[in-house]
């Protein structure tokens, strides 16, 4: 089975979010299925920081990955992003043009509008394609209010979506609210639709104990509730604010710590600086290799969305939380995919979104019960080991793989529609 994976960054991108876990995906089935052949066509861009001398041909032990020059497409500007995306979504369709047929095509929703030259090179060519949402638009830039609903742009948008989603063979979904959002908004069978999570290595990130190096280097000490990970648009950093706000003097012992970056930092600079909030600390990514150091300097890790953002996706960063042994405390909505994990394994606790005072009384009682959150977190190491590893993710997509390619017919099994000559 010979299958092409498109996606705007790939290895040796390790910025985390979809370059790695695309990386890490390929990099599994390749070392384990070795009837696998695999090509990768991307860009020579890192998603953060700028573009590396990066070949563009590398042989990466078997899987071959061609890199197309294209400018990023993660600019400041929604129109800045869509033309720069349509450039590699053209750029990608020029090339699978110049490349032998596949069995399928396994793309993602980085560039947003790669499914058009997907679509169109799938019609001419015969060849399936699996279609993997990570970030579903424009439904996440409407209900984030930064592109109105009626506007045309977003109605066409959303006409194109419908018809990447029905064209595919399969859609895969990271999470049951993703799920349910198809088959509600867009009319997509549930038969068409694999819910296939986001995962962690468990031999990558590990339970360690809380005399970490990060805590050391910061002069950390007593009760750490950490957010790590990217500061995005639909990410709600308000209600943990205002809920520091609150503690700050009844707690003197809890410590709210920020790490990462992205779109809101300054914002969130901004406000700790002028409310006073002193006990938040920010800081920038730790580098790939102290990051399971970062996770286990916390007591309590957190993850939050903006209300209406569930659906259209999951937070990557939960299942790096479940691999190191800490309890979540998510505010989410209650049917997001995250809330159903925390209640199904009991290895956190799910908070109303916009309701920052009972956000610090959770907080506040769950430090009190160091033993609560040490159950909370085993719980959270056990559920990440039966269901959430890479290599149990992996044969997921796998099986998918095989269920559509040999499903599909090969272009010389396909009837001719041309009609005999008389």
């Amino acid at each position: 089975m010979k299958i092409c994976i498109i996606t705007e960054y790939f290895y040796p991108d390790n910025a985390g979010g979809t370059p790695l876990v695309l990386s890490n995906l390929a990099r599994y089935l390749k070392d384990h299925h070795p009837d696998l052949k695999i090509d990768v066509i991307t860009s020579c861009n890192l998603y953060r920081g700028e573009s590396e001398d990066l070949l563009r041909y590398e042989d990466w032990d078997g899987i071959k990955i061609f890199r197309l020059r294209t400018p990023k497409s993660n600019r400041p500007s929604t129109a800045l992003r869509l033309a720069a995306g349509l450039v590699f979504t053209t750029a990608v369709f020029h090339k699978l043009m110049r490349r032998p047929r596949y069995d399928l095509l396994f793309i993602v929703t980085n560039p947003p509008t790669l499914p058009m030259g997907v679509q169109a090179y799938s019609r001419l060519r015969k060849t399936p394609y699996v279609y993997l949402i990570h970030d579903l638009y424009p439904d996440l830039a409407t209900a984030l209010h930064i592109l109105d609903p009626a506007s045309p742009i977003a109605k066409t948008f959303q006409h194109f979506q419908r018809a990447w989603l029905h064209t595919a063979a399969a859609t895969v979904v990271i999470g049951r609210c993703m799920r349910d959002y198809l088959m509600r908004q867009y009319d997509l069978p549930a038969t068409r639709i694999q819910v296939i999570t986001n995962w962690c290595d468990p031999n990558e990130i590990k339970p360690l104990g809380k005399n970490t190096r990060f805590r050391k280097l910061h002069n950390l000490n007593g009760t750490i509730i950490l957010y790590a990970g990217n500061f995005g648009q639909y990410q709600n950093f308000d209600n943990i604010l205002e809920a520091a706000k609150q503690l700050r003097d009844r707690h003197p012992e809890l410590t709210f710590v920020f790490v990462g970056e992205g779109a809101r930092r300054d914002y969130i600079a901004e406000r700790v600086a002028a409310e006073a909030i002193t006990n938040v600390q920010l800081f920038s990514f730790v580098p790939q290799a102290e990051f399971a150091d970062l996770l286990a300097s916390a007591d309590i890790s957190l993850v939050t969305l903006e209300p209406g953002a569930e659906g259209l996706g999951v937070p990557s960063k939960f299942y790096n939380i479940l691999a190191s042994g800490r309890p979540t405390v998510a505010i989410v909505a209650a049917d997001s995919e995250v809330a159903r994990v925390l209640s199904e394994a009991q290895c956190g606790v799910t908070v109303p979104q916009n309701d920052p005072d009972e956000l610090a009384n959770t907080l506040a009682n769950l430090a009190s019960t160091p033993d609560r959150l040490n159950h909370m977190g085993r719980n959270a190491r056990q559920v990440l080991e039966e269901k959430y590893t890479l290599q149990q993710i992996a044969d997921q997509f796998y099986s998918t793989f095989e269920t559509v390619a040999l499903s599909t017919p090969k272009p010389k099994d396909i009837p001719s529609t041309t009609k005999p000559a008389n």
